[in-house]
C-alpha cells in the first residue's frame, strides 16, 4: 500500500474519535478490524503480556484474531515459547515482528509459533508493549499478510495502539475507578497539547518562556495524573479524557 495514496494520520485521528464514541467491546472490535485493514492488517489483540517469571497466564482484553487464532494460540500454551511476546517483555518501543529474535535450532516451539501465525493468514505483524502502573505491561499486536510499513503508518499505529488500549480497559473496567477525578491544569494541558502537535520540550519552553525542567515537571505531574508511565501514554489518556484536543 502506497503511503502516497494514504494519509495515515488523518486515518489514525479519525479512528480515535470514532472509538471514543462506542459503548460496547463488539462496536470498538468490529470498527478497530475494518480500519486496520487500511494498513495491511487482518486482525488484532489486545492483551496482558504474560511473563513465565511472575508465573501467571495472558488476559485477553480484545480478541479482533481472525479465524479462532487466539482460541488455537490459549489452547496449545504458544505464550511459552512466543518470540513477539518475550520481545514485549524487554522492549520499550514498538516493533515488527521479524525484529523479534530467536533461533530456529534452539528454539524449535518459536519457529513453530510463527509459523502457525502464517498459516492463520498472520505472516507479518507489528507490536505496541504499553507498560502500566505497578510493572504491569500490556500489548497491542497486530497482524496480517502485507509488504513493508511505512515509518508514519508506524506512528499512526502506535497512536491508535495507546488510544484503542486505554479505551479497551475503561469499557471493560479494568481502568481507573475514577478517570475524570483528577483534572489537569491549564499548564499541564498546554504542555500536553504541544507535545502532541510533535513538539520536543525545549521548544515548548520556548514557546511558553519558561525552562526545560519546567516543562518536564509539568509533563510528569500530567502523567501521574493521567495514570500514564511516559509522556506519549499521557498525551493518548489526555485526549481520550478530553483534556485536551488535536
Amino acid at each position: 500500500m502506497s503511503a502516497k495514496l494514504v494519509d495515515y494520520s488523518k486515518l489514525a485521528f479519525d479512528l480515535i474519535d470514532e472509538l471514543e464514541r462506542f459503548q460496547t467491546p463488539d462496536e470498538m472490535i468490529g470498527r478497530m478490524s475494518s480500519a486496520l485493514t487500511q494498513f495491511g492488517f487482518s486482525g488484532f489483540l489486545i492483551s496482558t503480556t504474560p511473563d513465565l517469571r511472575a508465573a501467571h497466564r495472558r488476559q485477553t482484553f480484545f480478541d479482533g484474531w481472525p479465524n479462532n487464532f487466539n482460541d488455537h494460540y490459549i489452547a496449545n500454551d504458544f505464550y511459552k515459547d512466543d518470540p513477539v511476546v518475550a520481545m514485549c517483555l524487554r522492549a520499550t518501543d514498538p516493533f515488527e515482528w521479524s525484529e523479534a529474535p530467536y533461533d530456529a535450532e534452539d528454539s524449535p516451539r518459536a519457529k513453530t509459533v510463527m509459523g502457525v501465525a502464517a498459516e492463520f493468514g498472520l505472516k507479518n505483524g507489528f507490536a505496541v508493549p504499553i507498560y502500566r502502573e505497578r510493572g504491569l505491561i500490556d500489548t497491542v499486536t497486530m497482524g496480517g499478510d502485507y509488504g513493508a510499513l511505512d515509518p508514519l503508518a508506524k506512528r499512526s499505529i502506535h497512536l491508535v495502539a495507546l488510544y484503542a488500549h486505554s479505551k479497551a480497559l475503561a469499557l471493560i473496567g479494568a481502568g481507573h475507578a475514577d478517570p475524570y477525578r483528577r483534572i489537569l491544569s491549564n499548564g499541564e494541558r498546554e504542555v500536553l497539547s504541544w507535545t502532541a502537535a510533535g513538539k520536543t520540550s525545549w521548544e515548548i519552553s520556548v514557546i511558553l518562556g519558561v525552562s526545560e525542567a519546567a516543562i518536564a515537571k509539568r509533563i510528569k505531574m500530567a502523567s501521574r495524573k493521567l495514570g500514564s508511565v511516559n509522556k506519549t501514554q499521557a498525551v493518548v489518556e489526555a485526549i481520550r479524557r478530553r483534556q485536551i484536543s488535536v
